[in-house]
């Protein structure tokens, strides 16, 4: 029998130094272990590229580049890397472990549903992020399932492997990567793209958070694309958000990313003042000094999840793959990465596709017209 510290059949014993004690996730790239540091006496998480992907260059190139990214970052709001490392030609980081969910997980708690909660929340997600900026790097791919809330109360940004460091010639305009659903336009389109579109997407999951609805939801990602780059979100409900933070959110969201905040404080800052003008009671419950309904609570009774260990980059795989393909269909709150074509831009693909996909609808439907009609003249 194998006891809870002990590595399964098929895990490694060790990864460099490192005693392996569990398997506790896989995302795109990688595998995840909880394992033990014994030089250190502590538990960490590490990340190991996945079999399959270890001859791509991009891919082992990107790996290594969230461990740059990340280490290069010391932040509260930001994981922590302690380590990178090559065992047997393959690649692995070595993490913090955290207790708690992702962002997406955690918001199905009945703890999450105080809107001065949620404020918090987004305002330590604009601290890690703006403290990226500040080091030239660029997320690309800030979505619930990339942010962590740890048991504390704190907030961790997840996942820099598709993150653009500024000094990288490496991801270059016309490639698309990012998660469809809170991507900015310029990111949709292969643009170059700046701290502004990270800034979009945290506008994206701030409005996830206080309405529970994706702000760009469609069935194929065509629509999606459409909507981000041409469609605003559906307007805030009375009783989602007070009057100042739909509009912080919505300028977050601006099409036009000169319309948005121009920085991370900026956009910390109007939430500080949105939270000012909070009150909390003596049940903890939150008031608006305004002439608004106090929001509803979260009607989900949602049991607290396990307490077990977990690490960056273990969200539900369906928020994590990334794929190099153009990926029709796909989920879209996966990630993606997308070459440009050699003659067409992106966003004409998609226009091609769309295109064809209603002139097919338009054949079926006449078709059938015809049919229908001669059956009626037998």
């Amino acid at each position: 029998m194998i006891s809870k510290d002990s590595p399964k059949a098929g895990m490694p014993e060790h990864i460099g130094r490192y005693r392996v004690l569990e398997r506790i996730g896989r995302g795109a790239m990688g595998v995840v272990y909880r394992a033990g540091d014994e030089a250190m006496g502590r538990e960490v998480a590490i990340k190991v590229l996945v079999a399959d992907l270890e001859e791509e260059p991009e891919i082992r190139t990107r790996f290594l580049r969230e461990a740059e990214a990340a280490a290069r970052l010391s932040h509260p709001n930001v994981i922590k890397i302690f380590d990178v490392g090559e065992e047997h030609e393959r690649f692995y980081i070595v993490m913090e472990l955290l207790r708690g969910a992702t962002l997406k997980d955690y918001l199905t708690q009945s703890d999450a549903a105080p809107l001065e909660r949620k404020l918090d929340l987004m305002i330590q997600l604009c601290a890690g992020l703006g403290a990226a900026h500040h080091a030239s790097i660029y997320h690309r791919d800030i979505k619930p399932g990339n942010i962590f809330v740890r048991h504390d109360g704190s907030l961790k940004i997840l996942d820099f492997g598709v993150a653009r460091v500024a000094s990288s010639n490496m991801t270059a305009a016309g490639f698309v990567i990012g998660t469809p659903d809170y991507m900015s336009p310029e990111q949709a389109r292969g643009n170059v793209i700046d701290a502004r579109s990270d800034i979009f997407s945290a506008g994206g999951v701030f409005y996830f958070m206080v309405t529970g609805r994706k702000p760009f939801a469609a069935p194929d990602l065509p629509t999606i694309f459409r909507q981000v780059q041409f469609e605003d979100p559906i307007p805030f409900q009375a009783t989602e958000a007070p009057p100042a933070l739909a509009r912080v959110i919505m300028k977050a969201l601006s099409k036009d990313k000169a319309l948005r905040h121009q920085s991370c404080q900026e956009l910390m800052s109007e939430l500080i003042e949105v939270r000012a003008d909070y009150v909390s009671d003596a049940q903890g419950t939150t008031a608006f000094r305004r002439d608004m309904p106090e929001p509803e609570p979260a009607t989900a009774d949602v049991d607290e999840p396990d307490a077990r260990e977990t690490a960056a980059s273990i969200a539900q795989p369906h928020t994590d793959d990334t794929v190099d393909y153009l990926p029709f269909p796909l989920d879209n709150d996966q990630t993606v990465t997308l070459p440009p074509a050699p003659a067409r831009s992106f966003t004409d693909r998609v226009g091609s596709f769309v295109s064809a996909a209603i002139e097919r609808i338009w054949q079926s439907g006449t078709q059938n017209a015809r049919r229908q009609a001669l059956r009626r003249k037998e």
